[in-house]
């Protein structure tokens, strides 16, 4: 998602020496895609949230509360494209954005791990717990390093329409020394692993869909990842209701100790 020159990537860790796409598939979007999803969310978070304080599964409220932080973050998109939409001078715009990327670059990469200590943290193997913590601290020190400078400098992102579409067009740090290919996949692991090493099979396919939809999005809509991934994961979300009624058991993940 680095802007350089005159590329139109918009994913985190982009690497411009990767093919992508380059703004030759149009995928068209606007404010009122934004709040439908939104306003779709809201009411499956809630009985998400409702159905945990119901069963006493107080370990799942972490998981249960994603769809309503997905609807938090595209209602602040819907704003992005009003402020857009009204000439893209007005202080909404760089608020919203802001917001905005603070859940797609910060958020995500530790919210997921750690919903994912969360359940049934007690009948985790030592082993697991700290491999899901691990992915925590990465995902916050990973989250603290791509948004933070954004919040200190507001020049290095520029929301704009790009084939129907917004791209963030942001700069990231050290973004000229790292190998970008490389970090745009340890995102993708930080947030998609957690979900693909549950008991759960209902759970291990929400994970699914979340990291072919970044790699469909990442190779053929390069030139607004940011924007397109999150609202599809958003949309994945609303299964959250579903999910987190599985009849499998949701409180244990994956062990070689644990008898299924």
């Amino acid at each position: 998602m680095a802007r350089q020159g005159g590329e139109k990537h918009d994913a985190p860790g982009w690497s411009p020496d990767l093919t992508a796409g380059d703004g030759s598939t149009p995928m068209c979007f606007s404010s009122s895609a934004s709040f439908t999803v939104a306003a779709v969310l809201v009411p499956a978070g809630i009985g998400a949230v409702r159905y945990c304080q119901d069963h006493h599964r107080g370990d799942l409220v972490p998981l249960a509360l994603s769809p309503l932080f997905f609807a938090v973050q595209q209602a602040l998109e819907g704003l992005v494209w009003l402020g857009i939409d009204g000439g893209g001078a007005s202080s909404l715009l760089h608020g919203a954005a802001l917001g905005y990327l603070f859940f797609a670059y910060a958020f995500w990469l530790a919210w997921l791990p750690f919903s994912a200590l969360r359940i049934g943290s007690e009948r985790k193997s030592p082993l697991r717990r700290g491999f899901l913590q691990g992915l925590l601290v990465l995902g916050l020190l990973g989250g603290a390093g791509l948004w933070l400078p954004l919040a200190l400098d507001g020049a290095l992102f520029h929301p704009q329409v790009v084939q129907g579409s917004l791209a963030y067009n942001t700069t990231l740090l050290l973004q000229e020394r790292i190998n970008l290919g490389f970090g745009s996949s340890l995102y993708a692991v930080i947030i998609a692993t957690p979900l693909m090493i549950s008991r759960s099979v209902r759970l291990r396919g929400f994970g699914a869909m979340i990291l072919v939809a970044f790699l469909i999005t990442h190779l053929a809509f390069g030139y607004a990842f940011t924007s397109l991934w999150c609202f599809f994961s958003a949309v994945f979300s609303s299964a959250l209701y579903w999910i987190i009624r599985d009849p499998l058991p949701l409180a244990e993940y994956m062990d070689t100790t644990t008898v299924s």
